[in-house]
């Protein structure tokens, strides 16, 4: 009897929680940010229920399960945390080192001297302006009110400058990638020659 008094009890709270399922569902989404994640704490919080009911002393079950399915994605997220703290992941290949490849570091060097080129060549109010608010961090307010104009004509030389960078970078990302393309083909076709 004691025994089909605790399956009615385990079905009961089974059930209460599968009713609940949705909003236990919303609440490990929240905590973990993936729904898989959160459909997996909510499956395991579930197995426990199954497994090993519930004490008749809890008054509100299902707050009670709410308050499983937090503290089981809580744990969840801070073990991923603390794993991903003690493993590195390596990159394909295994030889790159953490300065990145000799390629990588010339077309970072190619970028900075388009950069450097663009901001060299915009007029001296506008190369001013662009160098106090993005390398000085100077509000724009503060750099109109200095100069004596408008707040508006800043901004609008500030984004047209800026503008100008991430094109000039942008060009000569393009430039790179297309001559690491062409230098790829080439070779691999003399890798091609080579074998026949």
């Amino acid at each position: 009897m004691i025994a089909n008094h605790s399956q009615s009890t385990s079905n009961e709270q089974l059930q209460t929680a599968l009713h609940a399922y949705p909003k236990l569902l919303s609440v490990a989404r929240r905590i973990t940010g993936c729904m898989t994640l959160a459909e997996d704490v909510v499956q395991e919080v579930l197995l426990q229920l199954v497994s090993k009911p519930l004490g008749e002393n809890i008054a509100a079950p299902t707050s009670y399960v709410m308050r499983m399915v937090r503290n089981l994605a809580t744990d969840y997220m801070r073990r991923q945390q603390y794993e991903r703290g003690l493993f590195v992941e390596e990159e394909i290949g295994g030889n790159t080192s953490a300065y990145g490849s000799p390629e990588e570091h010339l077309h970072e060097a190619e970028a900075y001297k388009a950069f450097r080129c663009t901001v060299e060549a915009m007029p001296a109010r506008t190369r001013k302006f662009y160098e106090e608010h993005y390398f000085d961090d100077i509000p724009q307010n503060i750099i109109a009110k200095e100069a004596g104009v408008s707040c508006a004509l800043v901004c609008g030389l500030l984004r047209e400058a800026h503008s100008r960078c991430l094109a000039a970078i942008s060009l000569e990302a393009d430039h790179s990638c297309a001559a690491t393309s062409n230098h790829r083909r080439h070779r691999s076709a003399r890798v091609q020659e080579m074998r026949t």
